[in-house]
């Protein structure tokens, strides 16, 4: 079954442009689009990789470097010692207070997808600290992926008092999860009201290298400023994205 669905949907891309990209990219993709269209569930198990490289028309380094790629992208789960799997869905549109991100008909929203990377405290002063009242910060760092398209790195700032346990999380807990909710579950912190900011600049050396960018390069930079009850100030989120993405929806949101 998965064979087939994998062999329908590269022949159906043979003849577009993505022959220009390098052929793991082009495995991954259509895999990717194997998921998005449902015909591989969440949940469901990937045959062995020799397998796939023996029936597939690629070679089995390109077949691992194709899921590892979509591993990072949250799309697969690599278990060790039982196999790849297909990942959770993405964030549902409804969770979505941020990310909100505009399909080319202009009305729907395009799927994002969250893969957190590290959650630590920190003690470094910016915006966040001035924001949230305190140098003493928890940071969720995460990567923002865009109907698999358009990917950036976000950063949220919360009050190490107002989030013990925080670190002791499993980053992989986080994925694909709504914060938002997660907070008020979990720590008892409902964001009433979000205030949303945007800035062209340089992005940050951090962000260019984890997405493989030419350093400098100008991009987007998003500010989201979270306030709870009677408007204090509750978390600080900034992410960044390269150019050339599809548009954002910016505003004030409330609950």
């Amino acid at each position: 079954m998965v064979f087939s669905v994998l062999a329908t949907v590269l022949e159906d891309r043979a003849h577009s442009s993505v022959q220009r990209l390098p052929k793991y990219l082009q495995l991954s993709d259509a895999i990717a689009r194997a998921i998005l269209q449902g015909r591989l569930k969440t949940g469901e198990k990937l045959p062995p990789e020799s397998e796939l490289a023996r029936v597939l028309p690629a070679s089995l380094g390109t077949i691992q470097r194709a899921l590892n790629n979509l591993a990072e992208r949250g799309l697969l789960v690599r278990r060790h010692g039982h196999g790849t799997f297909v990942a959770e869905p993405a964030m549902a549109p409804q969770d979505l207070w941020h990310f909100r991100f505009l399909a080319d008909d202009g009305r729907s929203l395009l799927p994002v997808y969250t893969q957190v990377g590290s959650i630590d405290a920190v003690r470094r002063p910016g915006p966040w600290s001035d924001f949230l009242g305190t140098k003493d910060l928890i940071v969720v760092t995460r990567r923002i992926d865009v109907n698999h398209a358009h990917t950036g790195i976000s950063e949220l700032y919360l009050p190490e008092a107002r989030v013990p346990g925080l670190l002791k999380v499993r980053p992989k807990d986080l994925e694909n999860v709504n914060i938002r909710a997660f907070l008020a579950d979990r720590f008892g912190i409902a964001t009433e009201r979000v205030r949303e900011m945007a800035a062209c600049g340089p992005l940050p050396g951090t962000v260019t290298g984890a997405l493989g960018l030419a350093p400098d390069l100008a991009g987007l930079a998003y500010h989201m400023e979270g306030f709870e009850h009677r408007d204090r100030p509750i978390s600080y989120q900034t992410a960044w994205f390269p150019p050339g993405g599809p548009r954002l929806v910016l505003g004030e949101k409330h609950e």
